[in-house]
């Protein structure tokens, strides 16, 4: 089973009945399913008369052939050939051209749209040349061509009947298969990008835990220095207090202002 890239969408927005994702989708497969229905049926009428068959079997033989078209998107492979295998009732045209455009935009190997590409043209080269053959078509073209006409006109239809889908198909293939890889590059590129701001997180983190650090050391350094050079002082206050009352006084107003000194500088630690 494949599938075609035009249904692909993302997860959590189907809507759709069956295997359809998109109920537009399968509003669109049972549009052309009715068209191809319509038109094997009425291929169908004169080929159950050729055959010798009741009319009412060869419609209904269109009517289910036409109805393959409904599981285009999950067996593209099976729509082809059974496309293939009513082109000698010369019925399922657009069948054809739908299965062929949806195979070639399908993840199928190329050697197998190769090969039903292949068959599809053959089957229609055949099938024209043989009713241009048999004097089906008519006309000045016919005249002026002679011999010629035949099979310039089953290449001309076999040409126009294959190639445009598949090139087609390939092309849309393709444009998904790009849209699908940018998307993963994109999502790719995201979680690397988040990946990087997540460990950048990190980094400021630990730059701002060893900033922290680092003051606290200087806020102990700064502080630890001058209670020391105040309990110095101190010590020499009491030492000096009675023998000269002047020098404890200016030892008194240097521990004052070693004191607001450290809180000065404590202040403008913090504000750090």
């Amino acid at each position: 089973m494949t599938t075609t890239g035009e249904d692909r969408i993302e997860a959590g927005t189907r809507d759709g009945p069956w295997w359809w994702e998109r109920r537009r989708s399968a509003a669109l497969d049972a549009g052309l399913a009715l068209v191809s229905m319509v038109e094997c049926a009425v291929r169908g009428y004169p080929f159950a008369q050729d055959a010798g068959l009741p009319v009412a079997v060869g419609v209904v033989f269109g009517l289910l052939a036409g109805s393959v078209l409904l599981v285009r998107r999950t067996w593209p492979v099976a729509v082809v050939l059974v496309s293939i295998a009513i082109t000698p009732a010369q019925m399922g045209y657009l069948m054809g051209i739908v299965g062929l455009y949806t195979l070639a935009a399908s993840e199928a190997p190329r050697r197998i749209i190769a090969a039903l590409s292949g068959m599809s043209f053959l089957g229609v080269f055949i099938v024209a040349y043989v009713q241009t053959t048999h004097g089906n078509v008519r006309g000045d073209a016919a005249a002026m061509w002679g011999e010629w006409f035949p099979p310039f006109v089953s290449l001309t239809m076999a040409i126009g009947l294959t190639a445009p889908p598949v090139l087609l198909g390939l092309y849309v293939g393709a444009r998904r298969r790009l849209m699908e890889s940018l998307r993963e590059r994109a999502d790719s590129l995201e979680r690397e990008l988040q990946l990087l701001a997540e460990r950048a997180e990190e980094r400021a983190e630990w730059a701002r835990g060893e900033e922290r650090t680092r003051i606290a050391r200087e806020m102990h350094d700064v502080v630890a220095h001058r209670v020391s050079l105040m309990v110095v002082h101190a010590a020499a206050l009491q030492a000096v207090a009675r023998k000269d009352p002047e020098k404890a006084v200016k030892n008194a107003a240097l521990v004052g202002d070693m004191g607001r000194q450290a809180l000065t500088e404590l202040r403008e630690m913090l504000g750090v």
